[in-house]
C-alpha cells in the first residue's frame, strides 16, 4: 500500500484599473504628443477589484498494482459570490481496478486479454460570476451640461451564485490478442467511456416585468445536462520488417438538454447567426430552432387538430400537390399564385447536433522510406438551417430558381413565385407577413464524410543518390480535400453562431467555409 497526501492553499487578489483617453486636432509643428492636441477627453475609466482564496485536500491510495483510489475536496471563497454566501466546496474522486493483474486472471485468459482496466470518476467544479455581476452598476452619461446616471440593463441579482458543474464517468481500457502468430491484426487496443455532466445555476439574463425598470435580470437561470459515449480502437492491421499499417477509429455521441429555466419561461436567443428563431425550452435539446412548416398534404392539420383545408377548399381545385424540385417531397401549391403554402404555427425542428461522429485514421510506413497518413471524418445526423440560401431566395439569386416546377394544369416552368414563396409566404398571406420568418423548408441534413487530412512523405536520404544527407524528406500534405454530403450549402461543418456558445448553433448564415489547403515541404538533416 502506498499513499500520498496533498494540502494546498492559494490566495489571489486582483485590482485592475483601465483608463482610455483620446485627443483631437494635432498641431502641424512639433513637438507632437498627446498634450499638444487641442481637446482631450476620457472615454473609459473603470476598476475591477477581485479577491478569492481556497483550500485543497487530496488523498491518494494505491494497493499493490491493481487497485487505486484518489479523493479530495476544494473549498473556495470569492468576492463575486452572492451576498452572505458561504464558501463553495467541490469534491472529486476517481477509482481504478486492473483485474488483469489478479492471480485468477493469469493463464489462458491473460493470453487472450493481457490488459484490462476498469475506471470510474466523479468531480464537481464551479464557474464564478463576473466581478460586478451581482452588484447594481450605474452607467454615467451626459445630457447637455448635466451628468446623469442610469442602472445597467439587465439588472443584477445580489444573491447571484456560482455555476456548478458535476460530471460522472465510467470506462474501461483493454488489449485483446487476436492473431499473435501472424503479421495481420495481432492485437486490438480499445477504450470505452460513458459520461454524464450537469450544470446547475447557469448564469443567464432572463426577462422580467417592465415595471421593474429593466428588460431582464442576470440570474442563476438555467439547469442543463448532457451525456455521451466515447469509444476508440487501435489496431496494427499489418506488421512486418519492411511494412507497417496502423489503424485507429474513434466514435462519440452527445446529447445536451435544457432541464429547467427559472420561472418556467422559454428564452428566445438573439442569435449572431442572422434572424433564425432559436429558443431555449425546458425539457428540449439545446439549440431548438422553431419554424413554420411547409404544408405537404391537403389533409394536414395543426397541432390543435384543426385542418388547413376545408372540404370546399379541397374540391375547388385551386390547391394541388406538387413534387418539390429542390429537396424532393410533396408541397401544396396555390395555383392562383403559384406559391407554396406555409403553415401558420411554429414547430420545433429538433436537435441540430449529430447523432454520432467517427474518425478513421490510417498510418502506413514502408522501410522508414515512405509514410502515408490519412484521416476520414464521418458526422451523421447533424442538421443546419441554411439561412444563406433563405436570403438568396429573398433576393432571387439562388440557382434553385432555374429548377422547373410541374404544377398540374400548367406548363412546367421555373416558377419564380413558387421558389420566392419559401421566403415571403405565410398562411393567409402571399407577401409581407412571412418575410424573414424561419421555415422548416431550409433545414437540411448536414451529415458528411470528409477526407480531413492526407500526408505523404518520402525520405530521399534512404536512396543511394542522396546518402550524404541524414534526412532529405519531401512531404506532401492536404487538408479538407474531399467531402461527400447532401447539404446544398458551401460547407456542412460550419456554424454561424457565437464563438464557443453552448446555445447558438446549427445555423449557416453566410459563413466562410473551411479552407481546403495543399502544402509541399522539405525536411533536411545533415
Amino acid at each position: 500500500m502506498t499513499t500520498n497526501t496533498q494540502l494546498g492553499f492559494d490566495h489571489r487578489k486582483q485590482d485592475q484599473h483601465y483608463v482610455g483617453m483620446y485627443g483631437n486636432s494635432l498641431p502641424v509643428a512639433p513637438p507632437i504628443n498627446f498634450t499638444s492636441t487641442q481637446t482631450q477627453a476620457i472615454y473609459t475609466d473603470y476598476r475591477v477589484p477581485f479577491v478569492t482564496y481556497g483550500f485543497l485536500v487530496n488523498q491518494k491510495f494505491d494497493y499493490s498494482n491493481y487497485l487505486g483510489l484518489t479523493a479530495g475536496v476544494r473549498s473556495d471563497y470569492s468576492s463575486t459570490f452572492g451576498a452572505g454566501s458561504k464558501p463553495f466546496t467541490f469534491p472529486h474522486a476517481d477509482l481504478y481496478f486492473l483485474p488483469s493483474q489478479m492471480d485468477w486472471w493469469k493463464g489462458k485468459l491473460q493470453d487472450i486479454v493481457p490488459f484490462m482496466k476498469l475506471r470510474a470518476a466523479y468531480g464537481e467544479a464551479g464557474i464564478q460570476p463576473g466581478a460586478f455581476d451581482r452588484y447594481p452598476v450605474l452607467n454615467q452619461q451626459a445630457i447637455g451640461n448635466n451628468v446623469t446616471y442610469a442602472f445597467s440593463n439587465p439588472s443584477r441579482n445580489p444573491n447571484l451564485n456560482v455555476e456548478v458543474s458535476k460530471e460522472t464517468e465510467f470506462g474501461t481500457d483493454f488489449t485483446i490478442n487476436t492473431n499473435t502468430n501472424s503479421n495481420w491484426l495481432k492485437s486490438i487496443n480499445g477504450s470505452f467511456t460513458y459520461w454524464k455532466r450537469s450544470s446547475e445555476n447557469v448564469i443567464y439574463s432572463i426577462a422580467v416585468p417592465l415595471s421593474t425598470g429593466a428588460s431582464g435580470i442576470l440570474d442563476n437561470a438555467i439547469d442543463m445536462s448532457s451525456h455521451g459515449t466515447q469509444f476508440s480502437l487501435n489496431m496494427p492491421i499489418f506488421s512486418s520488417k519492411n511494412l507497417t499499417w496502423d489503424f485507429t477509429t474513434n466514435y462519440g455521441t452527445q446529447v445536451s438538454m435544457i432541464d429547467a429555466i427559472k420561472g418556467g419561461a422559454t428564452i428566445p436567443l438573439t442569435s449572431s447567426a442572422g434572424s433564425t428563431n432559436v429558443v431555449l425550452v425546458a425539457g428540449k435539446p439545446i439549440g431548438q430552432i422553431y419554424a413554420y412548416p411547409v404544408v405537404r398534404s391537403l389533409d394536414q392539420v395543426r397541432t390543435n387538430g384543426t385542418a388547413y383545408f376545408t372540404d370546399a377548399m379541397k374540391s375547388s381545385g385551386r390547391y394541388v400537390v406538387v413534387k418539390d424540385p429542390v429537396y424532393g417531397g410533396n408541397v401544396v401549391v396555390d395555383t392562383a399564385t403559384k406559391g407554396a403554402m406555409i403553415g401558420s404555427e411554429q414547430l420545433p425542428l429538433g436537435d441540430p447536433s449529430p447523432k454520432f461522429n467517427m474518425s478513421f485514421i490510417n498510418n502506413i510506413t514502408y522501410k522508414d522510406f515512405i509514410n502515408l497518413n490519412f484521416q476520414f471524418d464521418w458526422i451523421n445526423g447533424a442538421h443546419l438551417y441554411n439561412q444563406t440560401k433563405e436570403w438568396m431566395y429573398r433576393d432571387g439569386i439562388s440557382n434553385d430558381f432555374d429548377k422547373v416546377v410541374e404544377i398540374p394544369g400548367f406548363t412546367p416552368a421555373a416558377w419564380t413565385a413558387y421558389h420566392a414563396s419559401f421566403y415571403y409566404a405565410l398562411w393567409g398571406s402571399t407577401r409581407g407577413v412571412g418575410n424573414n420568418v424561419t421555415k422548416d423548408y431550409f433545414l437540411e441534413d448536414a451529415s458528411f464524410v470528409r477526407l480531413r487530412n492526407i500526408s505523404l512523405s518520402i525520405d530521399l536520404a534512404k536512396t543511394d543518390a542522396f546518402k550524404k544527407f541524414r534526412k532529405l524528406q519531401l512531404v506532401f500534405t492536404g487538408r479538407n480535400i474531399m467531402t461527400w454530403t447532401k447539404y446544398t450549402g458551401m460547407d456542412p461543418e460550419i456554424s454561424s453562431g457565437s464563438v464557443n456558445s453552448s446555445f447558438d448553433r446549427g445555423i449557416d448564415h453566410s459563413t466562410m467555409p473551411n479552407t481546403k489547403s495543399y502544402q509541399i515541404g522539405l525536411n533536411i538533416g545533415f
